[in-house]
């Protein structure tokens, strides 16, 4: 069972049985966003339970519960499309103001420069590692980069 979901209902996820029905007042009750909440449609359709939404009057087990899912689906995929989007323009904006994307890099660029000094004079990542107190690979990374 996720983590995204919070203790009681995931301890109430756990104790329904195949045949069982488990009632909502609202859609927000089960997930955060549409992506949430068809997840757990769709584990507890796979274990046999259907779904009551008492406010929007939907029953999973039935034809109208299936198309609610569908457009449910819809509405996940949309919701993870402008996620992305979001996402990709931000990264974009912070390329162009000049931001370093990632992880700080473990060594400096004057001891990048010193590993590839040291590569051209025949020192092997581990010695270069030893006299720059990084490991193995970081040289290696450093020497090759």
């Amino acid at each position: 069972m996720s983590e995204k979901w919070g203790p009681p209902l995931r301890k109430l996820v756990r104790r329904l049985q195949a045949g069982d029905s488990l009632t909502v007042v609202k859609l927000d009750r089960l997930g955060r966003n549409a992506l949430d909440v068809l997840t757990l449609i769709d584990l507890l359709k796979k274990r046999g339970i259907s779904v009551r939404i008492l406010n929007l009057g939907i029953d999973t087990s039935g034809a109208g519960g299936r198309l609610f899912l569908l457009l449910l689906a819809g509405f996940a995929e949309f919701e993870r499309n402008i996620i992305r989007e979001r996402v990709l323009s931000g990264l974009e904006t912070a390329k162009a103001k000049g931001t370093r994307l990632g992880r700080k890099p473990a060594l400096p660029d004057d001891a990048i420069a010193q590993a590839r000094r040291l590569k051209a004079q025949g020192l092997s990542a581990r010695e270069v590692g030893k006299l720059l107190h990084v490991s193995k690979m970081t040289a290696w990374r450093a020497m090759n980069s």
